[in-house]
């Protein structure tokens, strides 16, 4: 029997349903405005295993998992007065019934990529106004709610046992109130269950108290209720819906119904990735898509999610994530072995004790708080323990029930087609002849096919290889800085190093490194570029320019590792004396040598560029500086001398983003003793910066607060490092 562990209790508890074989299940689904992340999917997929489990276990499932569509407008989710979903849909030109049901597809489709049981019903928040409304109904009907302004607020105090699930008690409660102070309540605790309609929203429903829509939290509980009735045995959903969503949700149906409104709250912990939640100021928000569109098998996200605890965090990388594909292919591959010598596991078969063992084992762990990574180390074990293949492929399909990695699958997914067939037996007759050249001369172009041949003695095993095998045949690529060894220590083998770093836009990097290479033309010259996770044919194009110029190139990054990130990848491994860190926007147009070399041969200077920055107050700065001393130099080009590195530093790759980091980098060079100089008369042009102008307005003002943030805590009462240390108006008193 599944123990779990229960929010609401604070234990772990054997799962009982009301009715015994029957469980009723409702998990909180997706917010339809955009796709689906690898976090929310965790959490999805948590769910998934208990239901695994208890259908293993012999029960019936009944699952419930909610669509959040337009008219759910949390306050967090305000956005120039409308919701993300309203402002996304009026960008794309899409309706809004359209929006939600495209991201709606999506997140579909990714389930059933990590294979995710469909649920049973996934109702439309929009689609249960109705039911919404008649429990607001009861509420106020109960003095439970009140009216005020139009709106409709949940009356806290009406339900004694509120803060029971979260632990949020009293004056400790006001933390987790995420909006601003609404005056209209009468306890900043209270919560919306209707909120009126602001003048010009289209979005709107009739009610008792006037055209609106629901609250957040009503949803669930209204859908809940219709689906579940007014008591069910599980609820799930991720440790950030702990408070306020189910907390409030608590009160709403309890207030309600007059009774316990679920038995068994399970929550699963975040996802961080590379080590930082998962945000899109911070670059690091992943899709299944975006895994699948650098080799990734689904398969492989779902099989590294179980080596972590759903209750711990989980840290992604895709340095993580690619050991897991290789696990999940080597497990492939036992039982592609397994079912060769065991007939295909396609006879009855009765086990061994000593499997019956193994199998004792495996249901334990996973019955003990969906205990994952103990039932895969068991899988593995058993899988290298002496049982026979035969035992071996009826535990691990056994197994899969829970796992749900398609295991049965394998046949065909080794499935090599007939050309590939009649050549592996040609090339079986060439080994019996010890024909060997022949053979291995088969063996090469099956391999060049995408075939991997595995000769075991006389026997020969063929499958394709995966996505993944492929793409990593054609280059190899890093997932981190640090698994890039610096040469810092080395000595210099050329004059210059040109360092740009390259997120797609393969026209730009294709202008940028094309006129790098035909200005250092005979120079004693090195191009590093470092492909910082493209998708669009930047790592194609610059694979075909490597192999153009013996002087260019170029590392591969799996994914986006931050603009930070990908220089310091440069910097570890250039050889030049000056260092030209170049944007992919900018165009080298002439001769940049000579100045570079001339003004780098000063000592004292430490960053040289024509983009000199100045500021009066660490606040603002201004492209003000055409010849002489700066504060900053921004990176559309900056030079530098490699000698210096080891006394300056990397950079900080807190800076996922490139907005500000040049600035930073500059005050750690003042912070070394060196100047900042600018000369605005080298030859270079500069082009639009897409990175940039692609992004919308709230985008700009987040991205460069938070980055500029990180900047005045390291350098904010600094007022020593400017150029005019005394300037009016700087506050030496700043403070963070």
């Amino acid at each position: 029997m599944l123990r779990i562990y229960n929010t609401l209790t604070k234990n772990v508890e054997e799962i009982r349903p009301m009715t015994p074989g029957k469980v009723s299940m409702y998990t909180c689904g997706p917010t339809v405005y955009r796709y689906a992340h690898i976090g929310n999917l965790r959490t999805y997929l948590m769910a998934d295993w208990i239901r695994r489990i208890l259908i293993s276990d012999g029960n019936e499932v009944y699952h419930i998992k909610n669509i959040t569509d337009v008219g759910h407008m949390r306050q967090e989710l305000a956005e120039a007065g409308g919701d993300k979903m309203i402002m996304a849909a009026l960008a794309e030109g899409k309706s809004l019934q359209e929006i939600g049901e495209f991201y709606a597809d999506v997140f579909w489709q990714d389930e059933e990529r990590i294979n995710i049981l469909p649920a049973h019903v996934f109702p439309w928040a929009s689609h249960h106004i109705p039911e919404m409304l008649e429990m607001v109904g009861t509420l106020m009907n109960k003095d439970a709610a009140y009216e005020a302004g139009g709106n409709i607020y949940f009356d806290v105090n009406s339900y004694p046992e509120y803060g029971k699930l979260s632990r949020n008690f009293g004056g400790d409660l006001l933390e987790g109130v995420r909006a601003e102070a609404d005056p209209l309540k009468r306890d900043p605790r209270d919560f919306t269950l209707w909120k009126a309609a602001e003048p010009g929203r289209d979005v709107k429903w009739d009610s008792p108290w006037g055209e609106g829509f629901p609250g957040w939290h009503i949803e669930c509980s209204a859908m809940a209720h219709k689906y579940l009735g007014e008591r069910f045995d599980i609820h799930t959903g991720g440790v950030d819906n702990v408070f306020p969503h189910h907390e409030d949700e608590i009160a709403q149906s309890e207030g309600t119904f007059g009774g316990q409104h679920v038995n068994y709250w399970v929550h699963g912990q975040h996802l961080l990735a590379d080590g930082a939640k998962m945000a899109k100021s911070a670059g690091n928000v992943f899709t299944v898509e975006d895994l699948t569109s650098r080799g990734f098998d689904p398969l492989a996200f779902r099989y590294l999610c179980m080596t972590v605890r759903y209750r711990h965090r989980m840290n992604f990388t895709f340095t993580s994530l690619r050991a897991a594909e290789k696990a999940l292919t080597g497990l492939r591959n036992r039982i592609w072995v397994w079912r060769n010598v065991s007939g295909n596991g396609s006879s009855p078969h009765a086990v061994s004790s000593e499997a019956e063992a193994w199998r004792g084992k495996f249901w334990d762990a996973i019955h003990n708080d969906l205990d994952l990574p103990t039932g895969l180390a068991i899988t593995w074990a058993m899988a290298r323990s002496d049982i026979s293949p035969a035992d071996k492929l009826e535990l691990i399909l056994d197994f899969d029930r829970v796992f749900g990695l398609d295991l049965a699958e394998v046949p065909e997914r080794y499935e090599i087609g007939s050309q590939n067939n009649e050549t592996m037996e040609r090339r079986a007759a060439l080994r019996q002849q010890a024909a060997y050249n022949d053979a291995d001369a088969l063996r090469s172009q099956m391999t060049e096919s995408g075939m991997v041949v595995e000769d075991a003695g006389v026997a020969t095993r063929v499958r394709p290889q995966t996505p993944l095998e492929l793409q990593e045949s054609r280059w190899s690529s890093v997932s981190a800085s640090r698994e890039v060894p610096s040469l810092l220590d080395e000595p210099d083998l050329y004059d210059f190093t040109f360092l740009v770093n390259a997120y797609d836009y393969v026209d730009d990097v294709r202008r940028c490194v094309q006129a790098v290479l035909r200005y250092t033309g005979g120079a004693s010259a090195e191009v590093i570029v470092v492909d910082n996770g493209s998708t669009d044919g930047t790592a194609d194009y610059l694979e075909e320019a490597q192999a153009e110029h013996s002087n260019l190139r170029v590392i591969h990054c799996d994914h986006v590792v931050g603009d930070a990130a990908g220089k310091n990848i440069g910097l570890k491994q250039a050889r030049g004396r000056f260092i030209v860190l170049l944007d992919a926007s900018t165009e080298v147009v002439g001769d940049i040598l000579s100045s570079v070399a001339e003004h780098l041969g000063d000592n004292t200077i430490g960053v040289f560029g024509p983009y000199g920055l100045t500021t009066d107050d660490m606040q603002h700065f201004h492209e003000e500086v055409e010849r002489g001393d700066a504060d900053a130099m921004q990176a559309y080009c900056m030079a530098f001398r490699r000698a210096d590195l080891p006394k300056v530093g990397l950079m900080h790759e807190s800076f996922r983003f490139y907005r500000n980091l040049d600035i930073d980098y500059c005050f750690q060079f003042k912070n070394a003793g060196y100047r900042v100089v600018c000369d605005s008369g080298l030859p270079l042009v500069r082009h639009e910066h897409r990175q940039w102008e692609e992004l919308d307005e709230n985008q700009r003002d987040e991205l460069s607060r938070k980055n500029f943030g990180r900047f005045l805590k390291r350098w904010g009462s600094r007022p020593d490092l400017l150029i005019n240390p005394d300037a009016q108006g700087f506050d030496t008193g700043f403070r963070h």
